[in-house]
């Protein structure tokens, strides 16, 4: 299963059809809080996290996988130019880095590339 957090719900919404057009199982979330709760699942074999959203944003909820031990792959997505590579790097489990707009096909290659199998 393939973890999509971001409060963009038109976003999370194309994102879900592509990876499930692409065979994944796919659940959503539009806030960190929920998103925390899907880690938990066995299931989860990576996330797709935007870094701000209301309540518990993206890089909290890094912290707090860090924190737990909790090692699902992460691709983040930032709206923003001020989140570079090099700042993720103090999150072992962010493997890639987004900024949007999206680019689907760039998406898809990332997360069968990162997504534990």
């Amino acid at each position: 299963m393939i973890l999509v957090v971001d409060d963009d719900k038109v976003l999370t919404q194309l994102l879900k059809t592509l990876l499930e057009d692409a065979g994944y199982e796919v659940r959503i979330a539009y806030d960190g809080e929920t998103a925390y709760k899907h880690l938990r699942d066995p299931k989860c074999r990576g996330m797709l996290l935007d870094i701000r959203m209301p309540g518990i944003n993206g890089a909290e909820l890094l912290m707090l996988m860090a924190a737990d031990g909790i090692k699902v792959p992460v691709i983040v997505m930032a709206g923003f130019p001020d989140f570079d590579e090099e700042e993720m790097k103090q999150f072992p489990n962010v493997k890639k880095l987004f900024h949007k707009p999206l680019y689907p096909d760039a998406v898809l290659a990332a997360v069968r590339e990162y997504a534990r199998k």
